[in-house]
């Protein structure tokens, strides 16, 4: 059975290498941590920089403009991705707020998207940036899998079209009080009953 561990990285295509450089460490805050000739393209550099806990963009660059006169606009459509949304806490997304309008970069929003509120814009290629804060912060023991889905259920259970903050908070007491009960098994067992013999058996969870 595949058993997959994380997205390592979108890989991403652009002709304008300082610009871009200097939007994700810059005006992003990220580091570069590789940087090397592209192994199918002496013409372009590859790039990674580290959006955080482990998680990386990449990026394809040519190494100067003429280069990439080659390369036309990618278009969006079917296949194509639509945008790239990164975590940030309450305190960054206003920092970046403010600095791309001291930029001058076009930003939309902010939007509140049930639990979330989001700003979108543009990298120096044209990629789409989605930069979102949970209203409710998850906490740090608790992960986002595991607060969602359980939110998931309790929305259907109260019969709403979305998940809202709400949804978000009640499953974070779910999963805290979980905890509580039976501090030794993950957030990932919801209806988890100590069984004897200190093992332990899965209820039903009414939702």
């Amino acid at each position: 059975m595949v058993k997959t561990l994380r997205i390592s990285h979108p890989a991403f295509f652009g002709t304008r290498l300082k610009e871009t450089i200097r939007f994700y460490t810059e005006l992003l805050g990220m580091k570069i941590v590789l940087r090397q000739p592209n192994l199918d393209d002496a013409s372009m550099e590859h790039l990674f920089f580290h959006v955080g806990s482990d998680n990386f963009i990449a990026y394809f660059l040519t190494k100067d403009a003429e280069a990439g006169l080659r390369y036309s606009q990618s278009r969006p459509g079917v296949g194509g991705m639509n945008h790239l949304a990164i975590d940030v806490d309450a305190s960054s997304f206003a920092a970046a707020l403010e600095r791309l309008h001291a930029e001058g970069i076009d930003v939309r929003g902010p939007i509140d998207r049930g639990y979330e509120r989001s700003i979108y814009f543009k990298d120096p290629n044209g990629v789409r940036i989605e930069l979102l804060v949970w209203l409710t912060s998850p906490p740090p023991d608790l992960p986002q899998a595991e607060i969602i889905r359980r939110a998931q259920e309790i929305r259907i259970r109260r019969g709403a079209e979305y998940v809202e903050d709400q949804d978000i908070r009640a499953a974070i007491s779910d999963l805290h009080a979980w905890r509580r009960v039976v501090p030794e098994r993950p957030a990932a067992a919801p209806g988890y009953r100590p069984g004897r013999g200190g093992r332990g058996v899965l209820g039903v969870v009414s939702c």
